[in-house]
């Protein structure tokens, strides 16, 4: 089976294709298959390997708070294993976070960096944003718990309001003109597979920040985000890029948070570009 034993728990990740690794990092709230756009076109050429975070997807839940450094001290444990050695990482939002931190503390071990939809300083409006969240997770909870339909099976109101509650959530995070196929897939896949320590792997990100110690980084690095993106909105990328000297800044045009899903063929035609100049 495709795990790794780590500190506390075991890993889950997924290996396509052969050549020169690359290794995919997603988002809070994601796992391994939020890049099914991606590994089928990456594969082709290259070694990509996927992996499922702490707390995330079929690795170990998450139950206590975190750190940014125990991701990294993960993923470092999971090169080992599989015995790669300067590896491009690919991160979409908390993946980006994890890549710059390793990249960071393993500056000999990155060959490259590709940082999708996310931020290396402080976004005071996310603790905010998730204790909302959370609450109303919360409270949908109890609704459900205590819902008429445990005894009813035809009362569904509780449920009907966690469904709306969810549908809110996943239209923010995708633009207005986000396919609907793409808006159904992650519904789907939130509904179907809850996150049940998700604030905890929030709580685990929430208070880092890397700021100017980003100009350590020296690998060549490119940087995505969606121009309509209200989780990290584009100035956190473009302070990426002042702060990283030999990055390229790519604006995607009418797309949200989930642009690797939304605008694929974007996303996989400026990574494939990027991967031909670095190699």
């Amino acid at each position: 089976m495709p795990f790794v034993d780590v500190e506390n728990g075991t890993l889950f990740y997924e290996i396509s294709g052969k050549g020169y690794p690359l290794v995919l990092l997603h988002g809070a709230w994601a796992s391994h298959k939020w890049w099914r756009w991606q590994v089928p076109e990456l594969s082709r050429n290259y070694r990509v390997i996927a992996l499922d975070a702490r707390g995330h997807g079929q690795s170990t839940p998450l139950e206590n708070i975190f750190s940014v450094k125990g991701f990294v001290r993960d993923l470092d444990s999971v090169l080992r294993f599989l015995a790669v050695e300067t590896p491009i990482l690919i991160g979409w939002s908390m993946g980006g976070i994890i890549s710059m931190q390793y990249c960071m503390d393993h500056p000999e071990s990155v060959k490259g960096l590709v940082l999708i939809a996310t931020r290396g300083h402080k976004n005071p409006g996310l603790k905010i944003k998730v204790v909302k969240q959370y609450l109303q997770a919360q409270i949908n909870l109890m609704m459900t718990l205590a819902a008429p339909r445990a005894y009813d099976p035809s009362a569904d109101e509780s449920s009907s309001a966690t469904e709306n509650w969810l549908r809110r959530e996943v239209r923010e995070m995708l633009s207005p003109g986000a396919p609907t196929e793409v808006y159904d897939w992650v519904v789907s896949d939130l509904r179907d597979h809850p996150r049940k320590h998700y604030f905890e792997v929030i709580r685990s990100l929430w208070n880092w920040k890397a700021g100017g110690q980003l100009k350590k980084i020296n690998v060549p690095t490119l940087i995505m985000v969606g121009d309509e993106d209200v989780l990290t909105p584009p100035k956190f990328s473009d302070l990426i890029h002042k702060e990283i000297e030999n990055s390229t800044l790519v604006v995607v045009k009418k797309t949200g948070h989930y642009l690797a899903l939304e605008c694929s063929e974007i996303v996989n035609s400026e990574i494939l570009k990027f991967l031909r100049g670095v190699l």
